[in-house]
């Protein structure tokens, strides 16, 4: 087991050895020589994560009016026991990630088995052979202590490796393109220095070849129009030199749909990656705000909910008035503000503090036990309760489960000794709960179900009735939703059944 990767189907992939790298890289080779006949660029994407992956598929993807590709795409995965697997995944056509967006597989199986202008690899040298390189590796904040967001820190040390293998590798024309999202600073603090001082060992002139970098941040959501917020959205871009600029225009210009969701050019990366955080924290705060009314609505007997939909009407100011739900969850809002801030003090050495920002995520971070506290309203003492979860991930219909509240609903769960069950019928595996099985038959985790949690708004869970569900528990559980997924037709069904229901910002339901 020393040397495998496991897939989340369980399927065991064998590492490369030094001589099937030789192999892969003599194949790689050929491949590209092959592809710059055809007058196709080169392109490298570093990461193959929920971005990257589908970031390659989506370079591709871009043709030219006849039809023909813009690019070769090599896709880069480090040979890790953790990630190795989606290399001989997606050199199946198959994609490495589990979306309702049914145009993830087929721009996989296009690309890879129809087009044959997309492979993976795991071959570090491939960056010497490319002309753009893509940079998706992930990074994340690094919270210590829960609910104390203040005290995040950003740990840039695989971030960092990555880069300088970039360094190590390029070709002084090669145009980096850093799409991660990054603390501010980061292009011109940490990229730029690394890449110089790779290039000096390597006995490059950085003042003939100065480094091509360049910032463009996505906006991806790996839901059911995961492929196109990544093609079809709007971009914000900026390089560390004019140069880099117009290499990240001509390069985007082919790859997106600019003529319908236009570029915005910002004057240096520091804007454009203040932008992507800033972004992101508006969005974790306005969340926060909602769940601050939703407890005020619950204690005074209002509906949330309906109340956001009379406020969301008064359109261009406050249609955007987001909601609250068991958490916030995902690779985004949870950790940008804590990126923002740590840059500001770290990279910058500015004594200031984004309070606001900070304030939302221990709000939003902590937001699952509200969801026990509505359980114990009802259920005080959580001791061998039994539980069922519908929903890990942290959005609806994707299998996504990084920072996914449900984990810490589970474990909080687990502290007061109730007995939880799981269920997600887009996750095979909870990587980041390894410990909990999650099932993918909702028939293994409602029965005698005292508690059954309306976690995640998968669309499957709609199909299911408040009949199926009291018949299944074989008695009448609490029933707890978390999405505003129940309205209040449903709701009265599971009271006429006999059945106890309550739910974030749903104040109104002893009314009914």
């Amino acid at each position: 087991m020393l040397n495998v990767s496991i897939a989340p189907d369980g399927t065991e992939y064998k590492l490369p050895t030094e001589e099937e790298n030789e192999i892969e890289f003599t194949r790689v080779k050929e491949i590209t020589a092959q592809q710059r006949a055809l007058g196709r660029k080169i392109v490298g994407v570093q990461g193959l994560g929920f971005v990257g992956c589908v970031m390659a598929a989506v370079v591709a993807d871009a043709t030219d009016e006849k039809g023909n590709p813009y690019y070769y795409v090599h896709g880069h995965q480090r040979a890790s026991k953790r990630s190795y697997w989606k290399v001989p995944v997606i050199n199946t056509g198959k994609a490495p990630v589990s979306s309702s967006d049914p145009e993830v597989p087929e721009i996989f199986h296009r690309c890879i088995m129809d087009r044959k202008n997309l492979r993976a690899t795991a071959e570090d040298r491939v960056y010497e052979l490319v002309d753009i390189v893509v940079v998706d590796i992930q990074l994340d904040a690094t919270k210590p202590a829960f609910g104390e967001a203040e005290k995040g820190f950003c740990d840039l040390l695989a971030f960092r490796e990555g880069i300088r293998t970039l360094g190590k590798y390029i070709r002084p024309d090669c145009m980096i393109l850093v799409e991660t999202t990054v603390p501010p600073g980061t292009c011109e603090k940490v990229v730029k220095p690394i890449i110089e001082e790779e290039f000096i060992k390597r006995g490059i002139d950085i003042v003939q070849h100065p480094p091509l970098i360049a910032h463009s941040y996505e906006r991806v959501m790996p839901g059911s129009k995961y492929v196109a917020s990544i093609r079809d959205f709007w971009r914000v871009y900026s390089g560390v030199n004019q140069k880099s600029k117009d290499l990240c225009r001509e390069f985007l210009s082919k790859v997106l749909d600019v003529k319908n969701y236009p570029l915005t050019e910002l004057e240096n990366t520091n804007a454009s990656e203040l932008a992507k955080v800033m972004e992101n924290s508006y969005r974790a705060a306005n969340i926060a705000l909602t769940l601050e009314w939703a407890r005020f609505a619950e204690k005074i007997g209002v509906d949330f909910f309906k109340v956001r939909e009379a406020v969301r009407k008064r359109k261009g100011t406050h249609d955007n008035l987001l909601r609250p739900s068991l958490g916030v969850g995902g690779y985004c809002l949870t950790k940008d503000p804590v990126l923002a801030n740590w840059a500001m003090k770290t990279l910058f050495e500015i004594d200031d503090a984004l309070d606001i920002a900070i304030n939302a995520v221990n709000i939003n971070d902590t937001m699952p036990l509200h969801t026990i506290d509505l359980i114990k309203e009802m259920i005080p003492v959580l001791r061998n309760v039994k539980v069922a979860v519908l929903g890990v991930s942290y959005l609806e219909n994707l299998g996504d489960t990084r920072h996914s509240p449900s984990k810490t609903l589970v474990e909080f769960l687990h502290k007061d000794f109730a007995m939880v069950k799981v269920h997600d019928p887009y996750v095979e595996y909870w990587a980041e709960l390894e410990e909990v099985k999650v099932y993918n038959d909702n028939g293994d985790v409602l029965p005698e179900a005292d508690v059954v949690i309306f976690a995640v708004g998968h669309d499957e869970y709609r199909q299911i009735t408040p009949e199926f569900i009291v018949e299944k528990a074989g008695k009448k559980p609490l029933i707890v939703d978390c999405s505003n997924f129940l309205d209040d037709a449903v709701i009265r069904e599971y009271l006429h059944l006999g059945c106890n229901v309550r739910g974030v910002g749903k104040g109104h339901i002893s009314q009914l």
